[in-house]
C-alpha cells in the first residue's frame, strides 16, 4: 500500500513538472512572438506580388488571431511601427507589416515609370490576396492610406473596421500649398535626400541620428531612391490626371463604406491635410457617430505619440 501511495505521489509530482515545462515553454513562446527587431532583414517574410517584384513584410502574432494591417507611407518603411505592432499584437491580434515597393526592404524597381500610383495599388492588392487576408482591420498613414483607401473602395468586403492618419484620395482639385510644393522638389532634385530628416522633420519629437540612419539605411544605390524621389509627385493635382479620375470614381465607393471607419489626425497646422480628416468623416457612411481623434502630434503620429496610439488602435479593433 505504501508502495503504491509512493507510486502514485511520484506520478503526480512527475506530472506537475511536465505540466510547469510545457506552460513555461509556451510563455517564453509567447513572448518570443513580440521580440521583433525591426532593422533586421532577417526577421522580415518575402512575397512575390508583380513580375519579379517582391514585397518585405513583418509577420507578428499569432496566426489565427484578428488580423491587423498597418501601412506606412513616404518616405518611411515597417520601421516606423516598432514601438506600436508588438503593444497592438500583446493583445491579441496578428500583426501585419509590409513594406511598399520601393521602401525598406521590398525591391526597388530601377525603372522610374514602373512607379506609378496604380502600380502601387496593384501590388499592395495583390499582397492582401497572396496573404489570404480577411475580416482585415486596418491603420493607414500617408501613401499606405492614400493605396489602402482604394482597396478599401474596391474590395469593401475584405476590411472589419478601417482608421486612417494623413490620408485621402486627391481628385486633381483642391488647394496644393506652397509648402507641399516645396517638399516635392526637395524629393525630386535634392542630393542629399534622406528619408531619416524627413520623418524627423515630419516629427514633434526630435529623433536620435540611431533612428534617423536606420529610416536612411534601406537605400544605398541611386536607383535605391526612386520610389521615395517620386511618391510626392504622384499625388494627382490637376483634374484630367488619370490617377485623379480614378479617385474620384473611388471616392463614390468609399462614400458606400458602412463599417467602423475613424480618423486620426495631429494637431500641427499642415495646409495639406488640413480638414481632410473632416471631409472624411463627414463623407464615409461608417465614419458617421464615431470618436475620432487630433492627436497632440505632427505628422508622423507614430513617432511621437505610439502609446497614445496604440491604445486607440486596440480599443477601436477590440
Amino acid at each position: 500500500m505504501k508502495k503504491r501511495i509512493l507510486s502514485y505521489s511520484s506520478l503526480l509530482i512527475l506530472l506537475s513538472i511536465l505540466i510547469f515545462s510545457a506552460f513555461t515553454r509556451e510563455s517564453k513562446a509567447d513572448k518570443d512572438i513580440f521580440k521583433t527587431d525591426f532593422s533586421d532583414k532577417s526577421q522580415y517574410h518575402f512575397l512575390e506580388v508583380g513580375n519579379h517584384v517582391q514585397m518585405a513584410y513583418l509577420d507578428i502574432g499569432n496566426k489565427n488571431d484578428p488580423i491587423v494591417l498597418l501601412l506606412h507611407g513616404e518616405p518611411a518603411s515597417a520601421y516606423l511601427y516598432r514601438n506600436i505592432a508588438p503593444q497592438i499584437a500583446a493583445r491579441g491580434f496578428r500583426v501585419i507589416i509590409p513594406d511598399l515597393v520601393g521602401f525598406g526592404y521590398s525591391d526597388k524597381p530601377e525603372n522610374p515609370d514602373a512607379i506609378t500610383y496604380s502600380s502601387q495599388t496593384e501590388w499592395l492588392t495583390n499582397f492582401i490576396t497572396k496573404m489570404e487576408l480577411d475580416e482585415i482591420n486596418l491603420f493607414a498613414h500617408d501613401w499606405g492610406g492614400m493605396i489602402g483607401l482604394r482597396i478599401v473602395a474596391k474590395h469593401q468586403d475584405k476590411f472589419k473596421k478601417v482608421a486612417v492618419s494623413y490620408a485621402y484620395l486627391f481628385e486633381g482639385n483642391e488647394m496644393i500649398p506652397e509648402s507641399f510644393t516645396g517638399f516635392k522638389n526637395y524629393a525630386k532634385n535634392e542630393p542629399a535626400f534622406s528619408a531619416g530628416n524627413i520623418v524627423n522633420w515630419g516629427s514633434k519629437k526630435a529623433l536620435p541620428d540611431s533612428i534617423k540612419r536606420v529610416y536612411d539605411s534601406y537605400y544605398t544605390a541611386e536607383t535605391d531612391y526612386n520610389a521615395v524621389r517620386k511618391f510626392p509627385s504622384m499625388i494627382p493635382t490637376e483634374i484630367a490626371d488619370e490617377e485623379a479620375g480614378l479617385n474620384r470614381e473611388l471616392n463614390k465607393k468609399l462614400v458606400s463604406f458602412e463599417k467602423p471607419f475613424i480618423t486620426i489626425w495631429g494637431n500641427h497646422e499642415d495646409l495639406m491635410w488640413k480638414g481632410k480628416d473632416v471631409l472624411l468623416q463627414n463623407s464615409i457612411a461608417g465614419a458617421k457617430n464615431r470618436t475620432h481623434y487630433i492627436l497632440d502630434a505632427s505628422h508622423f503620429i507614430q513617432e511621437d505619440q505610439a502609446d497614445e496610439l496604440s491604445q486607440i488602435l486596440i480599443r477601436f479593433f477590440e
